[in-house]
């Protein structure tokens, strides 16, 4: 099974964390980016602030055909209860292509339940996960 993991990362931990999905499952990355940073307070308040509400926001250009692979992995940080913005961007405007979806979620919070967030990502792409993980605090990121 061809497997791409499309990933977000803020800090470096959800990176981290599909680097090593990436190497379990033999699956290829695409790191999602934007022009803007979300760098210090500001940056992780904004971060909150868009995940509650919903938001989408730019992400730039990729080319890699999500269809050519049988499954998507959909890694992305929590942020305020939520799928982050940029990820919540990519899933609106590709889940026709996903086949088969996987999702890893980082998250820092124990007493977070992180079924809700693969809910949200399964109502976005319109199937259910038949690979969930989650990852509860730091990874080391170097």
């Amino acid at each position: 099974m061809t497997t791409l993991i499309v990933y977000y990362t803020r800090s470096g931990n959800t990176k981290k964390a599909a680097e090593e999905l990436a190497k379990e499952l033999g699956a290829s990355l695409l790191e999602l980016r934007e022009d803007r940073p979300r760098k210090g307070i500001f940056g992780f308040m904004r971060s909150g602030f868009e995940a509650a509400l919903k938001k989408t926001v730019p992400i730039k250009p990729f080319s890699e055909n999500l269809s050519s692979f049988d499954r998507v992995v959909i890694a992305t940080p929590v942020w305020a209860g939520h799928v982050c913005s940029p990820m919540r961007t990519f899933l609106m405007d590709n889940a026709k292509q996903i086949k088969d979806l996987g999702v890893l979620e980082t998250h820092s919070h124990e007493d977070f339940v992180y079924k809700a967030v693969i809910a949200e990502i399964a109502a976005l792409v319109g199937k259910k996960p038949t690979l969930e993980r989650s990852v509860l605090g730091k990874l080391s990121v170097k």
